[in-house]
């Protein structure tokens, strides 16, 4: 899938009503950053991952809501008002939204590359050489939905800022700002590991290099808002989203949003990212 690998979206959102003794439900929210509209699709996602986790942890179905988002901030504010949360969404996300949210770490994503996510600006072949010539250029790409801080600090190990460097165009649809390189329509993409993955098997690739290509990033998968509830159903969710990718009904969900399957998350690799995002340039 060319779309965006790095994260993900969040909201369907069956408003959080509380009936007479019947808590709110607890959300299930994708955050996908570029991704499908939060229409019909975006609806179709988070109604899936509702069905597969109430079944995969024997809870109620309706004690979960779905929620699905291709917009950070969108995001960010329905969460601070529906905090019985748990969110299926990238590094970027969690970095930029740990703190006012109370985010907690749960999960890796694995795409088939691995656990890594890399960068990669791509350009017509023989056209520009170095980032220093795209200084004012236009630079396109799905990756520029997410938190600029992170792109700045991952993409671009801080040495520039994105948006006072380049002229960035951000695009749900990577692969036709590819296509406009060729025609000289578009100076460089900014491309994630697994739309790279997926040029490299086109025949345009041949017209196109790669100039700069990061850092190996970690990725995340699964967090939650900290609260009583997350924290007591938080065992049964982390098991269903670990074997989510592997099941029938998950696989949809999972090809949805271009991803293999989830890893439990490993500390000493987030402490690095946070070091990372909050130090100074």
């Amino acid at each position: 899938m060319f779309r965006s690998m790095a994260w993900f979206a969040l909201a369907l959102a069956l408003p959080a009503v509380a009936w007479a003794g019947k808590p709110a439900p607890v959300e299930l929210v994708i955050v996908y950053p570029g991704g499908p509209d939060a229409g019909a699709e975006g609806k179709k996602l988070a109604e899936q991952l509702v069905q597969h986790l109430a079944a995969a942890t024997s809870l109620d179905p309706s004690s979960f809501a779905g929620a699905y988002f291709n917009d950070e901030k969108a995001a960010a504010a329905y969460l601070k008002t529906h905090r019985d949360a748990f969110v299926l969404g990238g590094l970027g996300f969690y970095l930029s939204q740990r703190k006012a949210l109370g985010l907690v770490p749960l999960a890796h994503l694995r795409g088939e590359a691995g656990n890594d996510e890399r960068f990669s600006v791509v350009v017509k072949k023989g056209r520009f050489k170095t980032l220093d010539d795209l200084q004012g250029k236009t630079l396109w790409g799905s990756v520029l939905f997410e938190d600029s801080r992170y792109v700045d600090r991952f993409a671009f190990a801080g040495k520039l800022q994105a948006g006072q460097w380049f002229d960035v165009r951000p695009t749900p649809r990577p692969l036709s700002a590819v296509r406009k390189l060729d025609s000289d329509a578009a100076d460089a993409v900014l491309l994630n590991r697994a739309q790279l993955d997926a040029l490299k098997r086109m025949p345009l690739y041949q017209k196109l290099e790669v100039i700069h290509t990061s850092e190996p990033v970690c990725t995340l998968g699964l967090m939650a808002v900290s609260t009583p509830r997350t924290k007591a159903v938080q065992e049964k969710i982390v098991k269903s989203v670990l074997e989510l990718c592997a099941t029938a009904q998950g696989k949809s969900v999972c090809q949805g949003v271009g991803i293999v399957g989830f890893d439990p998350v490993r500390a000493d690799v987030l402490d690095a990212a946070v070091k990372k995002y909050d130090g100074a340039r």
